[in-house]
Formats: structure tokens, C-alpha cells, sequence
């Protein structure tokens, strides 16, 4: 009756609107698996057409050099050849590969044979050596598997095997073959002047180079050969010789971030900006010295003038982004030089002083043009031994904190105090942070060094709480590289259970550029430590990346405004709108925000008036030893307010 009166009604029984539903909920996962599979191969497309663009790219690089290029597998047997080696031996690209090496070549000026020198490459940089090329008589009337009677040899080649192990993106493993006519002595990109005749005819340089397999440029061994060469010719002459050192500001963490191969593409980049720079200057040769170092040689008549437009020019260039793989990437050198026969007699030393100038350009913040001097030498010598007596004091537990007050702007009180690294040295007493901290991170110090200082602070911390001061915050800095330890978290808890100081009164504060060089490492580190109880805050926000994604997933609970904003926060429009504007984000997500670098009473009231929660800074209290945090503990927290006239202006306000 009820099957009979769902008829009448058009209703289909209970059975036939399940199966219905089930075919509705069955479209509607296969629109779903077909929209999925659309956009993968949208992305396959994609990923294709910009894999076949790589390949056309690579393949153009390589037809166009003037060397012969070759990758042979480890049958020996060719599997690629450029045009300029077809075109030498008048073999085409399918005859070559019936080929083995040794069928197309024989090694001269040695005993060994072709297999044995490739063999050699292996265990060693790369073989070089000299070699006769045999050419195919007609290629037309040759067919493949028949032998080649009638091959003739031509003029001797230099030749060199370096061998590729494949690890990278699943690469063939061969050996790679470059050869050159024994007249062309170096490639014309990185050696182009000193001709016969240049130079009142007089030529001193050595005829052999080695090059580097990634850039094509001159490497190391060559270049300092040819360094000395043309330095022994200036001197003859009587002539000058200017040397220019670039290396490139936190290349490191590019390889970090996007991987070495990535890494290596921008490396390549930036060799052809420098060949383009260095051939409108006039360069006689272009180097890389190793991993992300280059050296450009101008040669006579060279002086400072000269130098420094070439490292301007370079400078410019390096203003455009770098891009690869469809990034931008801003790359920023730091270059040093150095003029023979002023800066130094002997190559060694003019190599190491504009190494040295370039240090001095990176420590004043990278991205900048130094030119050698004679107190670099003395700066040098004193960086050196400061670091070795960072050594010892580190090895020693020789450094200590220093103490500044964090204050609520609500009611004056000491709410937190941020832990800061200071060494007192015992001969030159109290040395700055800037003077150590960057010898500190470079060196590596910085790791058990930091890790210290936390269990100073939570030390110290559970001292303050014993003598009945229990409402404060205990700031401590953790430094990029210790962040990269995978065993960080267990070292912050070791001195907080070591300690007995409780894990909710600790903050620990990272530099938002550190927090985003691994987020996926960050993001656990910080639920981990969240979960313990143990605040986390963001140092120097504004200063970094200007994407603000990123604080959806990181659960911070305080943002830290640079200093460099409060400066001229009541005199700058533009640093006021961005000081306001983390002060709303702060609010929106709901954390709370401290200013630091507050050394006036204007910076105090701006703050208040626009409820900023906390400050800290000079007005308040420099950074002080224990025993004085001590005291300003034990005198109350509104002294921070230190008379009475700011203390009825800060309640003015707020009221």
C-alpha cells in the first residue's frame, strides 16, 4: 500500500531515493576526481613547457660555445656532442654515437690510455691532458659498423674529463669532455686581453687553464697562476694591476631555502652578469674562486678609479633581480679590491688584502663596495685575537647577562625583562655585543654560547622568584643558527628543568627572518614549546619579510616593534603609520606588542596613547648588571617613572 501510494504520489520508495542519493553523492565525487585530475595536468603542463624551455635554453648555451663538448657514459660509448665538435671531426650527431672515445681520440704526451685517464677524473677534480682527433673522411660514403681506414688525425686539442656522479635530480653518470685547440688558450669570456702584442709586445702569462665545470670561468689553481704571471709582467713594465674580490651576502641561505641545485643555476646567473661587467670594463680575466666567490683582473693602467667604477657597475647590475626557475632573487655582493704594486708586492698579498676589504664591506653590512686600506690589516689582526679569546671565554663560561626592564605602559609597573649577552674582557673590560656577537655566529660559538646564557637566565630568574618577585617575564634571544639545531627544544628544556624555573614565566624571542627560513621546523618548535607552557615572541618585527601570512601559523604571543621605528616615531609619518599599523595586527590577533628603543618621553606617550601594551628602553633603564636589577626590583616598579612630573604626565594621559 505505502510502495502502491508513492506511485500515485510520484514519491519513489525508500530503496530508489538511497540508490538516487548514492548517485548523486557518486557524480558528485567523480566532478570532484575530475577537477582534481584537470589541475594536475594543468601543473604537468606547465611543468613541461618549462622543463622543454630549460632544455632549449641549455641546449643553445651549449651550441654556442667555442669549445668542443662531449658526455660520455661510463661505456665510454658518446651520447652527446655540440656542433663545434661535429663540425671539427665532420661527424653528424647519429655517427658520433655509434662511437666510443677512443675511437674518435688518442691521448699524446702520455702513457695512459683514454679509459684510464677517465678513470682517473674520478678520484681527482678532473684529468687534463692533450689529444689528436680523428676525422671521419666522408661522411657520407661511412657507414655505421664499419671501421675507418682512411681517419687522419688533426692538430693536438687540450682536453679534460671530469666525471659527474648523477646525484642531483636523478642525472645521467658519465664524464663530461671539453676540448679546445691547443692556439685557443682559454676561453675568450674569461681571458681576452694580453694578445700578442698587448703590452709593448711583452707576454709573461701562463698558456694552460683549468675551468670551473659549473661556470665555464677560470678556477682557482689558474687564476692565482695567472695573477702571478701578470703581476711579474706589471712589474717589468712598471705598470699597475687592479684585483677586485666579490662574494655574495647570505648565499647560503638561498641554498638553504631553495636547495643547491636552485643554487647553483643562480651561480651561473651570476657569473654571466659578471663575464657582461667584466668585458665592458676591460677584464683580462674572471674567476670563481670557490662555492660563492669571484675574482675579476683589470689589467695596466689600472687604479682606484678605475676599480671602483667596475665595482659600481657591478653593483648596479646586481640592483635587478636575479630571476630563475620563475623567481626573483635579489642578490647582494659585497666586493673588496686591492691595486698592485700599492696594496701589496707579491700576489699573496694582493689577494689577501682585497679578500680583507671585502670582509670589511660584508661586517659593515653587506651590499657595499670597500676598498683596501692599511688599517684593515690592524683590524684584522684584532678580530683575530678577539675571536681567540671569545674561544676561551665561551670554553670558560665567561660571559654573562645583562638585564633591561620591560615595562607596562598600562600602569608603569616591571612586568618582564629581556636576558642581553655582554663579556667583560680582562684586559679590555666591557666589550660590545656588536663587536662579538658577529664573530660569535660566524664562527659557530654562538650555539653553546646561547644555549649557556639561557640557563644563566633561568637561573637568575629562579633566584628573583625565591626572594618573592614572581610577576615578571624572563625574555631570552635564541640565534638563527640554533635554530637550525633539530635538538633545540630538548636544550631549552634541559636549563629550564635544570633550573627549577618555571617554563610559563620564560619567552623566548626570534627574529622573524629566522622564523622563516624553516616553517615547517618552526611551526613544530613552537607548538612544542607552547605546549610546555613557554611563551614565544617575534624580535625586530617590520624589518623583515612584508608577507604577514605567515603569523596565521605560527601561535606567537608577543610582537617585539624594532627600535628603527620608534626613533623618529613622533617625527616620521612614515614610521608612525607602520608603528600603528603592527599595533592593529597586534590587536586583530589578539598578541601583545612591546616597543622597544624608547628614549623619550614623546616615544612614552605616543605608545600609550595608542595602547601598546609594554615598552622598553633607555628612558626606563639601560641594560644592567644582576645586582642592579636586583635593586631596582626591590625599589618598586614605578621608578622606572623616575620623576614626578612624567609620572602625572603618564597618568594624564592614560586617564
Amino acid at each position: 500500500n505505502r510502495a502502491t501510494e508513492s506511485k500515485k504520489q510520484n514519491i519513489p520508495p525508500p530503496a530508489e531515493q538511497k540508490t538516487k542519493k548514492e548517485q548523486n553523492e557518486h557524480t558528485e565525487i567523480l566532478y570532484q576526481q575530475l577537477a582534481e585530475y584537470k589541475t594536475q595536468l594543468h601543473q604537468a603542463k606547465t611543468t613541461s613547457y618549462r622543463l622543454q624551455k630549460e632544455l632549449s635554453i641549455r641546449r643553445q648555451v651549449m651550441d654556442n660555445q667555442d669549445c668542443g663538448i662531449l658526455f660520455i657514459n661510463l661505456e665510454l660509448r658518446i651520447m652527446y656532442a655540440n656542433p663545434v665538435f661535429l663540425k671539427r671531426t665532420g661527424y653528424s650527431l647519429k655517427a658520433i654515437q655509434a662511437k666510443r672515445i677512443d675511437q674518435v681520440l688518442r691521448l699524446t704526451e702520455t702513457d695512459c690510455t683514454v679509459k684510464e685517464a677517465m678513470k682517473q677524473s674520478v678520484h681527482q677534480d678532473r684529468w687534463e691532458g692533450r689529444a689528436c682527433l680523428k676525422h671521419a673522411v666522408q661522411q657520407g660514403n661511412w657507414h655505421e659498423g664499419e671501421e675507418d681506414p682512411e681517419q687522419a688525425e688533426e692538430k693536438t686539442s687540450i682536453i679534460s674529463f671530469k666525471y659527474s656522479d648523477g646525484q642531483e635530480d636523478d642525472q645521467e653518470k658519465g664524464f663530461i669532455c671539453l676540448l679546445y685547440p691547443e692556439e685557443a688558450r682559454m676561453p675568450p669570456s674569461s681571458y681576452n686581453n694580453f694578445e700578442a702584442g698587448n703590452n709593448s709586445g711583452k707576454n709573461h702569462l701562463s698558456a694552460e687553464f683549468t675551468y670551473d665545470a659549473l661556470t665555464g670561468l677560470v678556477d682557482r689553481p689558474s687564476f692565482q697562476q695567472y695573477l702571478e704571471d701578470s703581476i711579474h709582467a706589471a712589474k717589468e713594465d712598471d705598470s699597475k694591476i687592479s684585483l677586485l674580490y666579490v662574494d655574495l651576502d647570505h648565499f647560503k641561505r638561498i641554498n638553504r631555502i631553495f636547495g643547491p641545485g636552485f643554487g647553483d643555476k643562480i651561480l651561473c646567473s651570476v657569473s654571466t652578469i659578471l663575464q657582461q661587467c667584466g668585458q665592458e670594463a676591460g677584464a683580462d680575466l674572471i674567476a670563481r674562486l670557490s662555492g660563492d666567490e669571484f675574482a675579476l683582473v683589470l689589467p695596466p693602467p689600472a687604479d682606484r678609479e678605475r676599480a671602483l667604477k667596475l665595482a659600481q657597475a657591478i653593483m648596479q647590475r646586481f640592483r635587478t633581480p636575479v630571476n630563475n626557475e620563475s623567481r626573483a632573487i635579489l642578490i647582494r655582493p659585497s666586493i673588496g679590491y686591492s691595486i698592485y704594486p700599492e696594496d701589496g708586492e707579491t700576489p699573496l698579498d694582493v689577494l689577501r688584502n682585497a679578500d680583507t676589504a671585502m670582509e670589511a664591506a660584508k661586517s659593515e653590512g653587506g651590499n657595499r663596495v670597500c676598498s683596501w686600506n692599511s688599517g684593515m690589516k690592524i683590524q684584522a689582526a684584532q678580530s683575530l685575537y678577539l675571536e681567540n679569546d671569545l674561544r676561551q671565554a665561551v670554553a670558560d663560561d665567561d660571559l654573562i647577562n645583562f638585564y633591561q626592564p620591560q615595562i607596562s605602559l598600562s600602569n608603569g609597573s616591571i612586568c618582564g625583562m629581556e636576558a642581553l649577552a655582554r663579556w667583560i674582557h680582562p684586559v679590555k673590560g666591557l666589550i660590545s655585543p656588536a663587536a662579538f656577537i658577529p664573530i660569535a655566529e660566524s664562527t659557530g660559538l654562538i650555539e653553546k654560547m646561547g644555549i649557556d646564557l639561557v640557563r644563566q637566565a633561568c637561573l637568575q630568574g629562579k633566584k628573583w622568584r625565591d626572594m618573592g618577585f614572581r610577576k615578571f617575564i624572563m625574555a631570552v634571544n635564541i640565534s638563527g643558527r640554533l635554530l637550525r639545531r633539530r635538538d633545540l627544544f630538548h636544550q631549552i628544556m634541559s636549563c629550564v628543568e635544570s633550573t627549577g624555573f618555571p617554563p610559563e614565566w620564560l619567552e623566548v624571542e626570534f627574529t622573524e627572518g629566522v622564523l622563516i627560513e624553516n616553517m615547517d621546523f618552526t611551526i613544530d618548535l613552537v607548538d612544542k614549546l607552547r605546549a610546555e607552557g613557554i611563551k614565544l615572541a617575534i624580535d625586530d618585527f617590520g624589518t623583515g619579510y612584508s608577507s604577514l601570512s605567515y603569523l596565521q601559523h605560527l601561535k606567537v604571543d608577543k610582537i617585539k616593534i624594532d627600535r628603527s621605528f620608534i626613533t623618529n616615531v613622533t617625527t616620521n609619518n612614515t614610521d608612525a603609520a607602520i608603528t600603528l599599523g603592527i599595533i592593529a595586527i597586534a590587536q586583530n590577533l589578539r598578541f601583545r606588542v612591546i616597543a622597544e628603543g624608547i628614549e623619550t618621553e614623546d616615544h612614552l606617550f605616543f605608545l600609550q596613547k595608542h595602547n601598546c601594551h609594554e615598552g622598553q628602553g633607555f628612558l626606563f633603564s639601560p641594560p644592567i648588571p644582576e645586582k642592579e636589577m636586583t635593586g631596582l626590583l626591590l625599589r618598586d616598579c614605578s621608578v622606572a617613572l623616575n620623576h614626578k612630573r612624567m609620572i602625572d604626565k603618564f597618568y594624564t594621559i592614560k586617564a
